[in-house]
């Protein structure tokens, strides 16, 4: 079964840093994910888990597929999260029974606010994590934004993130970009929701518990 706790943790602080670095983007009027409008990005996980991941992204980020291929002691974790817009669908491929749908409204509220208020809100975010904007940081020749605090570090360029190194009660983890490829096409495959897939709704995301979805939730995009 698809490691579902993993995943949820890792979904989270995508978008975290998703939803508080638009504030960010000084050359952006609209409230885009991403400054970039498109990208390929390998990131390497160390730490209690290893690994490897990529993301691919379009229109600015507000759709993205992420593939995970890592190992935290003996438990293997693999699968997909693809994200559009509100919505996020987390599957294993050779696990057609365990997809998981989730929605997160927080996202749709935030694209329909005024930028002042949103930057309030991101604010916000990060200081609930003990973190402080810091001096800018070079990673990888991009001239990062850095949040700093007791927990650790992470560093965004342009809304995406470059890397997270935390330390949550003494289990280490850190995430990096080991490559980047920025305004390039990305196939249109990597973004289509399995059709084979059947896919459960995340109870606390817009229904009270699991509900069965028989066909990809493909109704929900536009």
């Amino acid at each position: 079964m698809l490691q579902k706790e993993h995943f949820l943790v890792s979904i989270f602080c995508l978008l975290l840093v998703l939803l508080m670095t638009n504030q960010l983007l000084a050359q952006e009027v609209s409230l885009k994910p991403y400054g970039i409008e498109s990208g390929i990005i390998e990131y390497k996980y160390s730490g209690s888990e290893v690994g490897k991941g990529i993301m691919y992204f379009d229109k600015f980020g507000s759709r993205t597929a992420m593939n995970v291929d890592t190992k935290r002691g003996e438990e293997v974790n693999k699968g997909w999260v693809i994200s559009y817009k509100e919505y996020q669908y987390i599957f294993d491929p050779a696990k057609p029974n365990d997809g998981l749908k989730m929605k997160n409204p927080m996202i749709e509220s935030l694209m329909k606010m005024d930028k002042q208020d949103y930057d309030k809100v991101a604010e916000d975010l990060y200081s609930q994590m003990g973190m402080k904007k810091s001096a800018n940081e070079k990673f990888l020749d991009k001239d990062c934004i850095a949040y700093k605090g007791d927990m650790g570090k992470i560093l965004t360029w342009n809304g995406i993130l470059m890397l997270m190194d935390m330390n949550y009660g003494g289990m280490k983890s850190r995430q990096e970009v080991t490559s980047i490829k920025v305004n390039v096409p990305v196939d249109e495959k990597y973004f289509e929701i399995p059709k084979n897939i059947k896919f459960s709704e995340l109870p606390g995301f817009g229904t009270g518990g699991y509900e069965e979805e028989e066909d990809s939730g493909d109704e929900d995009e536009e």
